[in-house]
């Protein structure tokens, strides 16, 4: 494998990285919308948006939709994925792993869930261009 090939396949994950462990401060503005501490509005508030977040991503993977289509799901999946990260993220920066303080299973599906999809649509970004979709029909 080549440098230039190894260096385009890490950008994607340097990105993922930096966004996953962003500091908190960036989604002060809107705390509000996501009260993570609440269990009722918590669970309503994400279901919602990771029911978004699974559609953009399957309509962005889909070689049933024109390109343009795919690249609007792609954007709002990689937007959705930024905004759900955000929240999650001021949720694992306020747990104190000295006093015993964890993560739920579910904050930790959820970690995982958002920020594979996130790294994958910017793993697929960074290849080179290939169109999936015949021009003739």
């Amino acid at each position: 494998m080549t440098r230039k090939r190894i260096r385009s396949i890490l950008a994607p994950l340097a990105v993922a990285g930096a966004v996953t462990f962003s500091t908190p401060a960036m989604c002060a503005d809107d705390a509000e919308h996501f009260k993570y501490f609440d269990e009722a509005t918590y669970t309503a508030t994400i279901k919602k948006e990771m029911k978004e977040l699974e559609a953009a991503y399957t309509m962005a993977n889909s070689d049933k939709v024109s390109q343009g289509e795919a690249e609007k799901a792609r954007q709002k999946a990689i937007k959705l994925s930024r905004h759900i990260l955000r929240h999650l993220n001021t949720r694992n920066a306020a747990i104190d792993i000295e006093e015993g303080g964890s993560l739920s299973q579910t904050e930790i599906l959820l970690n995982i869930q958002v920020q594979g999809r996130l790294l994958d649509i910017l793993a697929a970004e960074h290849q080179p261009h290939v169109d999936r979709w015949t021009y003739t029909w």
